[in-house]
């Protein structure tokens, strides 16, 4: 993505390691917060379409996601022993899951439509 890198910088005395580990992890954040503007003020000005933008995102957020597929696979397995134990509650939490599913595919579409129409310049706030 970036170009830059950012070497973590010790400026607090050795003998004070929570200080010292506070600076740093300040100065990463910073540095991180710095690198994902400078990638989003790309991807805004148009420089890569929006797809290569998602596949490049999800790429480098990788580490972040791949806890979320755990969750989910662990969540999943729960889900399959109370079913398979309490067989009447199948139906209710079948339903449950398809209204929580259905809630997230319409929060994203309306994330892309927003995304697509912030980069063509046509996107207006509701609130102006």
């Amino acid at each position: 993505m970036s170009e830059l890198q950012f070497p973590p910088l010790q400026t607090a005395a050795p003998s004070d390691d929570t200080a010292s580990d506070n600076t740093l992890l300040r100065e990463n954040i910073a540095a991180l917060v710095q690198i994902k503007n400078e990638n989003i003020a790309r991807i805004a000005q148009g420089q890569i379409n929006i797809t290569a933008a998602l596949v490049e995102q999800k790429w480098h957020n990788r580490h972040q996601i791949y806890p979320y597929r755990v969750k989910d696979e662990i969540y999943g397995a729960v889900l399959c022993e109370i079913i398979s134990h309490h067989p009447r509650l199948k139906t209710e939490v079948l339903a449950r899951l398809e209204v929580v599913y259905q809630k997230l595919r319409d929060e994203e579409a309306q994330t892309l439509s927003r995304t697509r129409a912030l980069l063509e310049n046509s996107y207006k706030t509701p609130h102006v």
